[in-house]
Parts: C-alpha cells; structure tokens; sequence
C-alpha cells in the first residue's frame, strides 16, 4: 500500500470517530435507503441475508421496526436508471446506496441534498465527476471506490508479463456505459491503458463494448489484430456476459484478466481485485453514520485495501498456460 493510500484511510478511519447521534431526538422514525440496481432482483431469502442488511442489523438498523428498503432491480435496463432514480428522490428516501457507475451518476444528477453512499460503484469516481477528491469528496455522494485506481491495472499487467512473457499485443477490453460522466460525457481511461503498456512492453490494443452483441466483433477484431492476451474492464456489461467472455477468449486461446473473481468462475483465467464482500459491510458503515448524523462531504471515500487474486487451473490448463510458482493465488479453480 502506498503512502498516499495510507494516509486516506487514516483520514477515513478519523471521519468514522464519533458523530453526535440524533437517534435520540427522532425515536420511532422508520428511515428509508432507497437505490436503482442494474441487476435482477435476488430471490427474498437471498437479501434478507445479504451481508449489508446483515450488518444494518448489528448496527441497530432493523428491517421493519426502524428501517425500510426502497431497492429497485432493472435487470440490465440502464435506461430505466435515471428515471427510477427521480422517483427515489421525490419519495424524499433518507439516503441512497449506489453499487454502479450508472446508478451513482443518476443519482448525483438527481440530488444535491440527499446523501448518497457508494458500495464499490465506481472504479473512477473523480474522473467521472462524482466526487472531487477521495480525502474531501466535496457533495453528497461517499461511500467505497471499487478499486485503487492504476496501481490494480498495474498489477494485472504484470501478471499478463509474467504468465505470457512472450505476449507483445496486450487487449484491453472497456464498457462505456460504466464509464459516463456527471456532466453527460464519458470518461476515456485508454490513456491509462497506453501507459501501462507501453511500461511492460506490450502493444495496447484499446477495445470498447456497448452492448451484449459487440463482444464477438471486438473479439474477432482482436484475433486479426493477433492480440496475445486480453484484460477486461469491471462493469456491469462484463460481469453480465463473463460467461460470453471467458468462451470468447478460451475459444480464441486467448488468456484472460480480470478484477472480478465471478469473471474467473466464469472461465476466465485469473483476477486480482478487491475482496467483494468489503463492499457491503463498509456501505453498511457508511449509511449507519450517516443516518446518526453525519454529512457526507465530511467522510472521506475510501478504497479498498483488501485484494485477493483468483486463478482459474481448467482454464490455464485448456489454454496450455503454466501459471508460475512466484504467482501464489488466494483462490483456485480447479
């Protein structure tokens, strides 16, 4: 972890230090957490479970008593997003909990007042306009980023190296739509790319994906190009087509990277990424502090600082990939 890192999560932890409780003064009001999923909704069972309404519990957050959900699920309708989240802020929810791009830039076009807590939404908060700095994020939007910024796509990059050595043309794979701006642009990140690349010695083969149907052109792009390896972006896209992926690129005997574990169980060859289940407990933190009295402008927006690296065996040993003893994963596929 670098110096810089270190120091915003002291800043993080110091912003957690006791805020004045206002419980006391509101006794009986039932609170609201409202927010818009771009994923279909998990069978009841499955939330009520869930590792964030779990620790809502521990914090004295109860489901009924003082506490209510107003959770939509789109099933992959991005377009459905930002009117839904009008909606929330009409209803006057107490807070918003955001766990995409697409949902936290509709958010933050749809309030200015309302708080609004990340739960790994945005691997790009600042350049996307979300917030203006991690250590003061300057509005109403905090929470948890998804990941520690260039320093994660660094490290996939070299893991590229040091599996494929001979690898010269690197593709990177990126979804737009995870990628929009508060001020209705979209944030390129192939510059970061290009840097990287050129670092470690590989040609940069820059990809976007709109939709579903674009991942076999882009694939069959990157196999006339003669790419050696690909790395694909984490996204709402490619998380809902990582089976699509992971069959693309094994079917192309092209080795895969990721930041998603679920991309690997999907197939692909390997991730190294924030430990998923940070995210919920922390955005559950996040919201108890908020809903006792704390503004969001005063909580730094933290980044993770628990990665794992996952590695799919089937997959390296479909692909004839020796994955080298100085690479130790925290998980294997076998």
């Amino acid at each position: 972890m670098s110096h810089i890192q270190r120091r915003q999560l002291l800043i993080a932890a110091a912003a957690f230090i006791a805020v004045p409780s206002v419980l006391a003064q509101e006794r009986g009001r039932v609170r609201t957490i409202g927010g818009v999923s771009n994923w279909t909704k998990p069978p009841p069972e499955v939330l009520a479970q869930s590792p964030f309404r779990q620790k809502l519990k521990e914090l004295g957050w109860v489901e009924g008593q003082n506490l209510k959900h107003d959770h939509v699920w789109v099933g992959g309708r991005v377009d459905l997003i930002p009117p839904l989240m009008e909606e929330l802020v009409r209803k006057q929810v107490d807070v918003i909990l955001v766990i995409n791009t697409a949902s936290a830039v509709a958010a933050v076009r749809a309030t200015k007042t309302i708080p609004i807590v990340m739960a790994g939404s945005s691997a790009y908060p600042v350049e996307t306009g979300l917030i203006k700095s991690f250590a003061k994020p300057g509005g109403n939007l905090t929470g948890v980023a998804f990941w520690q910024g260039i320093e994660v796509q660094s490290k996939l990059a070299q893991f590229v190296r040091e599996i494929v050595p001979e690898a010269k043309r690197l593709a990177w794979i990126a979804a737009p739509p995870d990628l929009i701006t508060v001020g209705g642009g979209e944030f390129r990140p192939e510059p970061y790319y290009a840097k990287i690349s050129k670092s470690l010695g590989f040609d940069l083969g820059y990809y976007e994906c709109r939709k579903a149907d674009d991942f076999e052109s882009v694939f069959d792009a990157m196999g006339k190009w003669r790419a050696h390896a690909v790395i694909v972006e984490p996204a709402g896209l490619t998380y809902d087509e990582r089976v699509r992926i992971a069959e693309l690129a094994k079917k192309r005997g092209l080795p895969s990277f990721y930041s998603l574990p679920s991309n690997v169980q999907a197939g692909g060859l390997l991730s190294y990424g924030p430990v998923q289940s940070v995210f919920p407990v922390r955005a559950a933190e996040y919201i108890d502090r908020i809903l006792r009295g704390a503004r969001p402008a005063d909580l730094p927006v933290e980044i993770p600082n628990m990665l794992e690296l996952v590695v799919n065996m089937r997959t390296a040993r479909a692909l004839g990939v020796t994955i080298p003893r100085t690479i130790i994963p925290d998980r294997v596929i076998e």
